[in-house]
């Protein structure tokens, strides 16, 4: 009988961790642009909201740690700050004008309450200037920097331009939701500039939204030992059945 039980629970292992290599091989990301649906996917998990309302306004330094996460740039071509939104909030622009522009990055480095822990969601709203053109798809983008989903991203959609109610600003919100035994701990927000001729309007981010996973190691123990309980479960039921 203990040479069973240990046979047993050397399948399950193997099971597992084939699930696991499974999920990494064949990693994709969830993506949404609608906030609604991305906060409903998350619902019942350990996720949490940051905007910019209660940090102080100025420029963040390379390394600076606003709530949960820290800033990486190039301080170059780009100089974050907390800014003014315009409608007497506060928002992530660029300094001196309050605004990225086309060709700004900023990567959030996550900082998490627990040592070892990640996040599998990431979203943020994107404010854009008034445009008198289409707007292209994918000028703006929320992608993954590391981990097994490092390089995808999720990206504007195309906005048509009205001609009857001329140029105006809008708004869009960028979120992705990894897959099972693939977290990450960064994420890069920046633009593109799609047509050479088009001018990507100045834009503003806000209201970021997360959730996190347990450590990477105790994730994966859990899920090997769900399939153990699943197998034992299993067994029982057909001892039962010959009964």
């Amino acid at each position: 009988m203990p040479h069973a039980r240990l046979t047993l629970a050397t399948r399950c292992l193997a099971i597992g961790a084939l699930l696991l290599m499974g999920a990494r091989g064949h990693a994709q990301a969830t993506i949404y642009t609608d906030r609604g649906a991305f906060e409903a996917a998350l619902a019942g998990t350990s996720s949490f909201v940051e905007d910019y309302e209660t940090y102080a306004p100025g420029s963040i330094a390379p390394g600076d740690a606003l709530g949960r996460f820290a800033y990486d740039f190039d301080p170059g071509r780009v100089q974050p700050a907390v800014v003014s939104d315009g409608l007497g909030g506060q928002a992530l622009g660029g300094w001196p004008f309050d605004v990225f522009v086309g060709g700004d990055s900023v990567r959030l480095l996550y900082q998490p309450t627990e040592p070892g822990a990640a996040l599998f969601a990431f979203g943020a709203e994107v404010f854009h200037a008034p445009v008198g053109l289409d707007l292209p798809a994918g000028t703006y983008r929320l992608g993954i920097a590391d981990g097994a989903l490092a390089g995808q991203y999720v990206g504007s959609p195309l906005v048509p331009y009205d001609p009857i109610l001329g140029p105006v600003g809008g708004s869009f919100f960028l979120g992705v939701i990894a897959r099972l035994g693939t977290p990450f701990t960064a994420i890069d927000l920046y633009s593109v500039q799609i047509d050479p001729g088009f001018l990507v309007p100045a834009y503003q981010v806000d209201n970021l939204a997360a959730a996190q996973v347990p450590e990477p190691a105790a994730a994966a123990l859990g899920a090997v030992g769900g399939i153990a309980l699943l197998f034992l479960a299993l067994r029982s039921r057909r001892r039962a059945s010959h009964r």
